[in-house]
């Protein structure tokens, strides 16, 4: 039998927050130090001495993505000897046509062109009215995540397609994720740039980007999955009861049930009629109850109760705690 003791969460590892910055600059080296910072160590040349540099960048880094809003203002020259991480540019306005493993790809609004670690690239004409979206993505990071959707290990680098359309499917969906993130960045409030919301959105963008574009596990990923037996089922319920206040995620609970993270939701599904992050706030919900029905006199008040439970928005814990007790949280504190 599994025992489990509810306790007040105690104070958790705090994750570095998602970094922003605004960048504008004149001078060349500067810019190289920028791409070197952010990106990767290039060679950047003005292509017409005539029309100085006006390098304007808008950057967000979550994690293992970082997204550049970037214009040179400026005819250049760009490339990279190596890359050392997945790479996607993604042009809001003109076009980049860059050479990368041999080939010559064309990324426009209308279609993105997708890079490799391990080699590198060039644009030997990036126009002074273009302005892209440059998206890098750590290399461990995504090829892990890839794993966790499979089962099962991956090896060796992922064989991306040279680009994928933006215009529909789940390259559209893709695409506006990476938008939604780049109109967020001067918003300092933003959800996306609170931590516990940026980690789900990275997976989320990590995720996309895998059933956006052409690869050798894309098959796979698409085939329908089998529910995960109830055991391993039970398994991850066992592990979110016995750690309630733990900043679990999908990904996080399938590696332990030994799953894909689809077939754990589909699992879920099926045999608890919930997804896993839903059962895991009701069972965080059980407890915050028992605690509003057994407060301490002159400490405990719905807020602080709720905060310690992991429900930042007090309103909205409120509108679910209504709907599955029947009661606002203040009755149940005041023994109502």
């Amino acid at each position: 039998m599994l025992i489990v003791m509810r306790h007040r969460p105690t104070t958790e590892r705090v994750d570095p927050p998602p970094e922003t910055h605004s960048f504008r600059i004149t001078d060349l080296d500067e810019a190289r130090a920028f791409c070197a910072e952010f990106y990767y160590e290039v060679h950047l040349d003005l292509l017409d001495q005539a029309r100085p540099l006006a390098f304007e960048a808008d950057l967000a880094r979550l994690g293992a993505i970082t997204v550049g809003d970037i214009r040179f203002g400026a005819d250049v020259a760009i490339g990279a000897e190596v890359i050392d991480a997945y790479h996607v540019n993604l042009p809001i306005a003109g076009a980049i046509g860059s050479e990368h493993r041999g080939a010559v790809t064309i990324a426009s609004p209308r279609r993105a062109a997708v890079f490799r670690p391990g080699t590198g690239a060039s644009t030997r004409r990036w126009a002074a009215d273009c302005r892209s979206l440059n998206i890098r993505l750590d290399r461990a990071v995504l090829e892990a995540e890839l794993a966790t959707l499979l089962g099962r290990p991956v090896r060796g680098p992922i064989r991306f397609g040279a680009s994928f359309d933006t215009t529909r499917g789940a390259g559209l969906t893709w695409a506006r994720m990476v938008n939604l993130l780049r109109s967020e960045i001067a918003n300092p409030h933003s959800a996306l740039l609170q931590p516990l919301v940026a980690e789900r959105y990275t997976q989320g963008l990590l995720g996309g980007l895998l059933f956006a574009v052409d690869h050798q596990y894309a098959d796979a990923l698409t085939a329908h999955a089998p529910p995960a037996r109830p055991r391993t089922v039970r398994r991850a319920i066992q592990v979110m009861e016995a750690d309630p206040t733990h900043r679990f995620t999908t990904a996080e609970l399938a590696r332990i049930a030994g799953v894909s993270a689809r077939a754990l939701q589909e699992g879920f599904r099926r045999h608890v009629g919930l997804a896993p992050m839903a059962y895991l706030q009701q069972v965080r919900m059980g407890y915050a109850r028992d605690e509003l029905r057994h407060p301490m006199p002159g400490r405990d008040t719905v807020a602080a109760i709720a905060n310690a439970w992991g429900f930042g928005h007090l309103g909205r814990f409120a509108a679910a705690y209504r709907e599955r007790y029947g009661e606002s949280p203040s009755a149940t504190l005041r023994g109502r």
